[in-house]
């Protein structure tokens, strides 16, 4: 069974304990770093929500450990609005998955 976990600063994500997701709380670099390694150690399938803001700096873990078939990080933009990193994200998903690029006007 999968195992929904999300990282985040705590006084965004505390209130989704209540839906049954487990929470990491981080506030920095160190921490998100810290909080993914506690969400992967376990050797069970588990999607993974992190803020974008948080992971700028881990991208190259986060690319690594989405290589693993049993494990999915997807970023959410915070309350501070989106860094972008999600939406290439998801446009690089689409791409591998339907061998097509989505163009999106604004």
């Amino acid at each position: 069974m999968y195992k929904i976990k999300i990282i985040g600063p705590k006084y965004l994500i505390a209130p989704l304990a209540i839906l049954g997701l487990e929470i990491l709380a981080a506030e920095s670099e160190l921490e998100a770093r810290g909080a993914l390694n506690k969400a992967t150690i376990k050797n069970e399938p588990a999607l993974i929500f992190i803020t974008e803001r948080l992971a700028a700096d881990l991208q190259d873990e986060i690319s690594s450990l989405n290589s693993k078939p049993d494990i999915n990080i997807v970023m959410l933009p915070d309350n501070k609005g989106s860094l972008g990193l999600a939406s290439f994200q998801i446009e690089h998903l689409v791409k591998n998955s339907i061998g097509a690029e989505v163009v999106i006007r604004k």
